[in-house]
């Protein structure tokens, strides 16, 4: 039995996947930063003028969308008022759960990872996908933590172990096969430092993949609007700097969204 670990980290960085219209009384999350590459003056001064209009830009968004009733940084205290939005028949022709989880190509002796876990909704697919494994789920959101941890117990899914993470620190063991983070990349409020982690857990050889919504789907689709919207080729840029391989980005899997895939070299 391998003793393959894929971090199903549920990082409480809840993103999108869940509703644009939360309960009132939820706050916001934080917007994504990015890292601009290194080099000549004029490059650097070209690269600050762009981050500049490009963070102008999703500072309108996050304007826009809070008045369109989706915040930022969301307080998901009451698991149970969420399993029902979070869970919801609805997402599942969207989001299409077990065809991402059949793309990671997962073997029976691995651990899974959701970063950004919430109410569960990929961590008990990844935990029945590896039964002689280990499913790490990870939450910002001590209530989430506590909703994963008794719904898989009665789901019977004792490969399940929770932990509580924090905003720049997923907090993963060491040796992780897989990672998985689903919609909640544009939220990250320190994405260096977060992804620098989520690396170093990653054993020579692991996997990351990053499932977030196109740049160009439909303003009506599910997600934020398209102003906060993270282009793939902008996540794979910035986890490439982190000292990642780009392997492939599928965006034909799901019909808003994209799968980057990056590769721990080694």
């Amino acid at each position: 039995m391998r003793n393959a670990v894929i971090a199903a980290i549920a990082l409480g960085l809840v993103g999108c996947n869940r509703p644009s219209d939360p309960p009132a009384g939820h706050d916001s999350k934080n917007m994504p930063g990015h890292t601009g590459p290194e080099g000549h003056d004029h490059e650097a001064s070209k690269e600050r003028a762009f981050h500049a209009q490009e963070h102008e830009e999703q500072a309108q968004a996050f304007a826009d969308h809070r008045g369109r009733g989706h915040h930022k940084h969301h307080r998901f205290t009451n698991a149970a008022e969420w399993t029902a939005q979070f869970d919801s028949p609805d997402r599942a022709v969207w989001q299409k759960p077990d065809e991402v989880v059949a793309a990671l190509k997962l073997t029976p002796g691995m651990t899974v990872a959701d970063l950004g876990a919430g109410t569960g909704y990929f961590t008990m697919r990844l935990a029945k996908a590896v039964p002689e494994g280990r499913v790490i789920a990870n939450d910002l959101e001590p209530d989430m933590v506590k909703w994963i941890g008794e719904r898989a117990a009665k789901e019977g899914l004792a490969n399940v172990t929770t932990v509580e993470g924090a905003s720049a620190d997923p907090k993963l063991p060491e040796g992780l096969d897989v990672a998985l983070m689903v919609d909640t990349y544009h939220h990250i409020d320190e994405p260096s430092r977060f992804f620098g982690k989520v690396r170093d857990a990653l054993k020579p050889g692991g996997l990351l993949v990053v499932v977030d919504f196109k740049k160009d789907a439909p303003e009506d689709a599910p997600g934020p609007p398209a102003a906060m919207r993270v282009d793939d080729a902008i996540v794979a840029a910035h986890l490439q700097k982190l000292g990642l391989t780009h392997e492939r980005t599928d965006r034909e899997l799901l019909p808003y969204q994209y799968l980057v895939f990056m590769r721990k070299p080694g």
